[in-house]
């Protein structure tokens, strides 16, 4: 197991903290508010399941995870909504596709990233194919593996301190996450990555956790996490949860959701806002939580749906709304295979269906999958389907069971 750490001095900004707003920026119902001297903010996109945050103090500029490569359309968008094309650091909590598919195509776009960080621990995959060690590579660097006890200096008085992970799980690298408070005049954030119950107690027991003003919940808000005594540790005033419900239908748990309204906290899950949530701390406190919308993108397209029969490897497409809808650039991805398909020249009148089919369909299809079978058969699979700004629009699943 790879526990090499490779640590470099960090450029330190002697900045306050004030975020510069781009010449454009998003709209949260109308227009966002100026931001002002003493805030940090924190944007989390909604892409479904998927984990990307972008974190503004001063003058810098953070990234924590990348989402699905699929999702990577709107982490582009995000970025150029907010003037972003240099980042002082980009954080990946662990090697799970949902946080780390746009690494790589980060590395090759035209944004700089000054430093690109990831734990020391990790399960299951070979050092030369670790995500954040390839995106580093790409750009003729090297990754800087953290451990506990490490600090990222973030200007103005804040920083970035590693919690975890203390131990290499090789049973499940969702406790291998980086876990990390963030600290700021401003306020903290914790951000947890996938975090389980099982990390949580060895923090518990190493006294590594202590009460934070925003927490961002571990493992998309599933029932293995946010254990009670780890709860009353925290404190949070705030916590938000990165999920999708019809991608993972048991997230947010209803367990968990009680737990954090037990806690007296306030929850906020990226599902239920359009194309991102924004928080601002100040004070020690949650300030303000904006809906944002991005501007010059229309708004996702409601009421397409998707019907997948693994008998026939085919999915149907249905447009339920009262508009014609081009799926032109949209994209449909296969989890279980990891497939994706390209939309081409496809256009869905209301109530109009298509049926999409993988080369050994057994039924006529509108347009073909340039795959031998596309749905599993076997396991549970899910659908997707993105726009062209990556945004999730439609999922289904094939009936099947995990196991």
């Amino acid at each position: 197991m790879k526990n090499a750490l490779c640590l470099f001095a960090v450029l330190c900004m002697t900045c306050g903290c004030f975020f510069a707003a781009a010449a454009e920026s998003p709209e949260k119902g109308g227009s966002m508010a100026e931001n002002t001297e003493g805030e940090v903010k924190l944007l989390c996109l909604n892409i479904g399941k998927a984990d990307c945050l972008l974190l503004f103090c001063g003058e810098t500029r953070w990234l924590i995870d990348t989402g699905y490569e699929q999702n990577y359309n709107a982490l582009e968008t995000a970025l150029a909504q907010y003037g972003v094309d240099r980042l002082d650091g980009v954080f990946l909590t662990h090697c799970h596709d949902d946080h780390e598919g746009g690494l790589l195509s980060l590395a090759r776009s035209d944004t700089i990233v000054d430093a690109w960080y990831a734990s020391s621990v990790w399960y299951d995959v070979k050092e030369n194919k670790h995500p954040a060690i390839r995106a580093a590579r790409e750009c003729g660097e090297e990754a800087v593996l953290l451990s506990a006890g490490d600090v990222i200096p973030a200007g103005g008085g804040a920083s970035f301190t590693v919690l975890g992970p203390l131990r290499t799980d090789e049973k499940n690298e969702n406790n291998n996450s980086l876990v990390m408070l963030f600290s700021s005049p401003a306020g903290s954030i914790l951000l947890c990555g996938d975090m389980k119950t099982e990390e949580e107690a060895d923090l518990l027991a190493a006294g590594n956790i202590a009460p934070c003003t925003l927490l961002k919940a571990g493992h998309h808000g599933g029932k293995n996490t946010l254990s009670d005594p780890f709860l009353a540790a925290v404190r949070p005033e705030a916590a938000v949860i990165s999920t999708s419900t019809a991608e993972e239908p048991d997230t947010p748990a209803p367990s968990t959701l009680r737990k954090l309204e037990n806690a007296g906290c306030a929850v906020y899950v990226t599902q239920d806002f359009r194309d991102a949530v924004l928080f601002t701390l100040s004070g020690g406190k949650v300030a303000d939580v904006e809906d944002i919308s991005w501007n010059g993108v229309p708004p996702r397209f409601e009421g397409l749906t998707m019907d997948i029969r693994f008998e026939t490897d085919t999915v149907t497409l249905t447009n339920t709304a009262a508009a014609s809808v081009s799926l032109d650039g949209y994209t449909i991805y296969s989890t279980k295979g990891d497939e994706t398909l390209l939309l081409e020249d496809l256009t869905l009148a209301p109530g109009e269906s298509r049926i999409i089919g993988g080369r050994n369909a057994s039924v006529p299809v509108d347009q073909t999958w340039d795959e031998k079978y596309v749905w599993s058969n076997k396991k549970r699979d899910v659908g997707i389907l993105y726009d062209p700004w990556g945004r999730p629009v439609a999922a289904a699943e094939n009936g099947l069971p995990d196991d």
